[in-house]
């Protein structure tokens, strides 16, 4: 049984197109892992970024289709899907929204391009081998993603873009054997950013590979915690 004050964390949706009226798509493995790590959740369906950062304990940018290159300043590559420019925008803002608030986001597939393209790095529009692809990840030591998820594991892989130029303030912390970048953190800021979909490798839900990776999702609820402490102490 979930408690009144559990952390609610905000997860990120598609949009596809529909006789009667635009849908949301979203996985529901993203709830479920949510769930696992003692999280709930709730699937963004629009409405002011930042009056849902300031409603929300966190924010999960979920996976999809290719970003617009627009927004990096190069022309669309004819090997890319279609942009969504309004996920885009939408995804942005509440990129923008969270930052401000210092609250914890959790970026998987496209949520890692849209993260970096919102600290104003780009992205490789293709690269092969790596969609449908199980492959080796090495994390670097010193990062929360290893210790988190250890030196190595295998990685599911379902992208066939990545980034490139890094973002303001974000840094490298784990690379598939390629040199393709897989994860990045930010210095100063509450920001995992992750290439593969770990959802997707939780026991018990769903299982690519080998590796738990549950163990990312609970890191929101760590963080939420310890700045729902701080908080309460700064108040006495």
């Amino acid at each position: 049984m979930h408690s009144a004050n559990e952390p609610v964390i905000l997860v990120s949706t598609g949009r596809a197109a529909h006789p009667l009226s635009v849908r949301r798509t979203v996985s529901e493995l993203y709830g479920a892992a949510l769930e696992q790590a003692g999280l709930l959740s709730a699937a963004a369906l629009g409405g002011d970024a930042d009056a849902l950062a300031h409603r929300f304990d966190g924010l999960l940018l979920s996976g999809g289709g290719d970003p617009d290159a627009a927004w990096f300043g190069e022309p669309h590559d004819p090997r890319a899907a279609p942009p969504d420019p309004l996920r885009d925008r939408e995804e942005l803002a509440l990129c923008a929204a969270f930052c401000a608030r210092k609250k914890p986001i959790l970026a998987i597939c496209r949520g890692i391009q849209i993260l970096n393209i919102h600290f104003g790095g780009n992205l490789v529009q293709h690269i092969d081998g790596h969609d449908g692809c199980p492959h080796p990840v090495s994390t670097v030591p010193g990062s929360a993603l290893a210790r988190l998820c250890g030196p190595q594991f295998t990685a599911n892989s379902f992208h066939h873009q990545a980034v490139r130029q890094l973002g303001r303030g974000l840094w490298v912390t784990a690379r598939a054997q390629d040199g393709t970048i897989e994860a990045l953190e930010h210095w100063s800021l509450p920001i995992l950013g992750v290439q593969w979909h770990p959802e997707r490798m939780v026991p018990g839900l769903c299982a690519d590979t080998a590796a738990d990776h549950t163990a990312l999702f609970a890191w929101m609820k760590s963080y939420i915690k310890d700045e729902t402490t701080h908080e309460s102490l700064s108040h006495n």
